[in-house]
């Protein structure tokens, strides 16, 4: 499953919606470099423009003001080498689990192989077994899981995760943050995950952005130097993570 990927680059990337009071500045001057199968978190607070990025990287926007690039490509719209999971799964209710993982295939892909590559990516999500249920007849963290199944099967060379675990409970988010760990060692694609979590963010990051209050710009890259499987309650994990806090909370914000 393992594919060349190219760098992800966000230049100057900036986005306004008009209202009737005038223009609403939602980013400004957001410049990010994001490599070849790199985790990167997004943090910041409601409003900030966390899920605003995401679209704007995903295709589903425009970006008003500079660039985003996946290798020499510009983005302009949606694209294959993009999958995106959101935080519901948006799963299409009159199709089994296995429909909807098939319905996320390349266009053209068929015969033989199709299913074969429909079962591959239920088996690397864990739902080889419920391959035949309905959305309704599974768990959330299931649903969720078939979401990612169906935003991997057409070999994204990035996953964007909209707070994909924040309708969760406790325990299924713990879980499921192991399994997306679980699912980048076997794609190795680049993931780019917004979360209001800042444990989250630390236990799952490469790097966490964190951005600041609207206008959302890019208060500060924080890399996380920890192997993994990470400790969360181990001292340095507990220093990083108050690190990001102050961002929010602490002197460093005066």
């Amino acid at each position: 499953m393992k594919q060349s990927h190219d760098r992800l680059t966000l230049k100057g990337v900036g986005k306004s919606y008009p209202l009737a009071t005038g223009p609403l500045r939602v980013l400004e001057g957001v410049d990010l470099e994001v490599e070849p199968g790199e985790f990167i978190a997004l943090v910041g607070r409601s409003g900030s423009g966390k899920s605003t990025l995401l679209r704007l990287v995903g295709g589903l926007e425009e970006a008003g003001e500079g660039e985003i690039r996946l290798g020499e490509r510009l983005i302009r719209g949606p694209g294959i080498e993009r999958g995106m999971v959101f935080q519901e799964p948006r799963l299409f209710p009159w199709m089994t689990a296995r429909q909807n993982v098939a319905f996320g295939l390349k266009e053209g892909t068929a015969g033989p192989q199709a299913g074969r590559t429909v079962e591959q990516y239920l088996q690397l999500v864990g739902l080889e077994a419920f391959g035949d249920l309905y959305p309704h007849q599974l768990s959330g963290g299931m649903q969720q899981r078939a979401a990612m199944a169906r935003a991997l099967v057409s070999h994204p060379q990035v996953l964007l995760l909209d707070e994909p675990f924040g309708a969760l409970d406790a325990l299924t988010r713990i879980q499921m943050q192991r399994e997306i760990l679980r699912i980048w060692g076997e794609s190795k694609g680049t993931l780019i995950l917004v979360t209001h979590d800042i444990d989250e963010a630390v236990f799952l990051g490469d790097r966490v952005a964190v951005l600041s209050d609207h206008p959302g710009t890019l208060r500060e890259v924080i890399p996380i130097p920890l192997g993994r499987p990470r400790d969360r309650s181990s001292a340095e994990f507990g220093r990083i993570r108050t690190e990001i806090f102050n961002q929010f909370f602490g002197e460093s914000q005066g």
